[in-house]
């Protein structure tokens, strides 16, 4: 395995530009825009398409073009996941999406961040990699349990958990893991209540 590649699903600094991780994306790319390619309404098309760019997938999903995809092989969805248009998945570690779960539309789910410190974001200029300079990116992974719903907007950060049943809200900035089962909006979201009390 490229060394980097391991530091990045191992949660460790690593060169977000390194020529590995770029050709991976581009195969993304690739599979992508086949995807892209097949009718909207050619539903059996779409799933098989979907299957090739995906790392997992358990049964039939949905994702609802237009979306963003960084690597692909990094989603693994349950059976019945749906995803409403405009996500963007920057998936350079898993993003894990449980059965049963509804995504409402522009959500977005980060698994990249960078160093805080601003000495610490960038590594020595390398002259002869396809980007001539090192981002240092850290990449923790993201999991949603079943039967989730995850509200329009809402922007799921690096590192979180989303027990089975939860709401999240429209618009809502997840920074920190939710419990099975609660209802949380707001940036950054808060529980609000139980699923039970609606």
């Amino acid at each position: 395995m490229n060394e980097n590649y391991r530091k990045m699903l191992a949660g460790e600094p690593h060169n977000g530009g390194d020529a590995y991780l770029l050709d991976l994306q581009a195969q993304a790319s690739t599979r992508k825009a086949a995807l892209d390619a097949i009718s909207s309404h050619d539903i059996e098309g779409r799933i098989g398409a979907m299957q090739a760019l995906l790392g997992k997938m358990d049964g039939p999903c949905m994702i609802r073009p237009p979306f963003t995809v960084e690597y692909g092989i990094h989603l693994h969805f349950g059976a019945f996941v749906f995803i409403n248009a405009g996500a963007t998945f920057l998936d350079s570690n898993i993003i894990a999406i449980g059965s049963q779960t509804m995504v409402g539309p522009n959500a977005q789910f980060i698994t990249a961040t960078h160093p805080i410190r601003p000495e610490d974001r960038f590594g020595p200029p390398v002259g002869d990699r396809p980007i001539p300079f090192s981002v240092v990116n850290i990449s923790k992974p993201i999991t949603i349990g079943e039967k989730c719903w995850i509200g329009a907007g809402a922007i799921i950060m690096p590192g979180v958990t989303i027990g089975d049943g939860t709401v999240v809200g429209a618009g809502a900035v997840v920074t920190k893991s939710l419990p099975a089962r609660v209802v949380a909006v707001g940036s950054p979201a808060r529980i609000i209540k139980s699923v039970d009390d609606a």
